[in-house]
């Protein structure tokens, strides 16, 4: 009895793991929103509260603390589109590149907010990713009366049939009884 409930719960415990696992904006689009770069009174203009103690690197946490909260500022408002959900939809994140002490701290000490921060925001929004965009060539100088006939039957464009020296003409696959023959010689 308490091995089946053991397996129940963990069962349980395993699924509800998998069935939250998406990544942030799935389904969604990201967009980079702003680009910025700040020096050491923007860092700290944008910093509030206070440092907590047991925190190693007080310059680290500052940073950190008013690029997210100027992060914040932007957040909401990821729309809706088509009923479906995105998870963090309206959400900002932060991606810091700049200064190498920042991005890359081997150990507490290496940052000082007099370096600087650069960063880029990017914005999760509901609308489904973002396609290609297709130019096509507009049909120039046919008026409506030289696409109707006298007969009221839509002609075809004068030039429609020179598409196929343009096309790429693929040919038919073979089907199951064309195929090659397979070999008689081989081995096992």
């Amino acid at each position: 009895m308490k091995k089946s409930i053991i397996s129940i719960v963990c069962a349980l415990m395993f699924t509800t793991g998998i069935a939250n696992a998406v990544p942030w904006c799935h389904q969604g689009t990201i967009v980079q929103i702003a680009d910025v770069s700040w020096n050491q009174s923007q860092i700290l203009a944008n910093f509030t509260g206070s440092i907590p103690t047991g925190v190693t690197d007080p310059e680290h946490y500052i940073t950190f603390t008013a690029t997210h909260n100027y992060a914040n500022t932007f957040a909401g408002g990821g729309g809706g589109f088509g009923g479906y959900s995105v998870p963090g939809s309206g959400q900002v994140k932060v991606e810091a590149y700049a200064p190498y002490a920042y991005t890359n701290m081997v150990g507490p000490g290496n940052y000082f907010t007099s370096q600087g921060v650069q960063f880029k925001l990017k914005k999760c929004y509901t609308i489904p990713p973002m396609t290609i965009h297709h130019e096509f060539v507009a049909l120039d100088d046919i008026s409506g009366d030289d696409l109707v006939g006298d007969d009221g039957a839509v002609k075809p464009y004068v030039e429609l049939e020179a598409i196929n020296k343009y096309w790429k003409k693929v040919p038919a696959r073979p089907n199951a009884t064309e195929q090659a023959p397979a070999r008689a010689n081989i081995r096992r």
